[in-house]
């Protein structure tokens, strides 16, 4: 993806992108700065019946109704532990016009990424339930662990919301019933 934005004269060599880093599991998820609107503590959520599994409820942040994403079961992983539970977040993101919240496990920081420490995902993970990836950032290690780079996995906001038409059309009509 770098070398393809480059090779296209997007970007230059040295152009950094601001990364918040997103915590799932043992593993570093990376969303764009570009699309958080904010970041709360977990608030009373409401179900909402025949929603996709994944959409956990919606509920009310400054008068408007928000459905709320678990990432968790979005990407098919086992539900976090009641002791991980304190350090959940909701992370408010807004893409083309779509907002909705996504549970993490937590947000640590905001990392900023050159184009050239980020390469495409590998050929071998892409699957039509991988599409949501757009690259993997490597993040150069100081210190002590210098020479060991930490890894970040980039994600596309808006194809993590919606990986079917049919995904997209269930937001927003969950929006539109506000």
């Amino acid at each position: 993806m770098a070398a393809e934005l480059l090779d296209a004269g997007v970007v230059s060599q040295d152009a950094e992108r601001q990364i918040v880093a997103l915590h799932l599991g043992g593993e570093v998820y990376g969303v764009d700065i570009a699309h958080i609107h904010t970041i709360i503590t977990p608030q009373a959520i409401t179900h909402v019946p025949k929603a996709p599994a994944f959409v956990r409820g919606v509920m009310n942040l400054r008068g408007r109704i928000i459905p709320i994403i678990d990432l968790r079961e979005r990407f098919g992983m086992e539900p976090i532990e009641e002791e991980g539970r304190k350090s959940m977040r909701i992370v408010i993101v807004d893409v083309q016009g779509l907002v909705a919240g996504l549970i993490v496990d937590a947000v640590s920081e905001v990392l900023r990424l050159s184009a050239s420490a980020i390469d495409p995902p590998s050929q071998l993970v892409a699957t039509a339930e991988t599409e949501c990836i757009t690259g993997i950032g490597r993040i150069a290690a100081v210190g002590e662990n210098k020479g060991a780079d930490r890894l970040i996995i980039l994600l596309d906001v808006h194809k993590t919301l919606t990986r079917s038409s049919q995904e997209t059309d269930a937001l927003v009509q969950l929006q539109k019933a506000a």
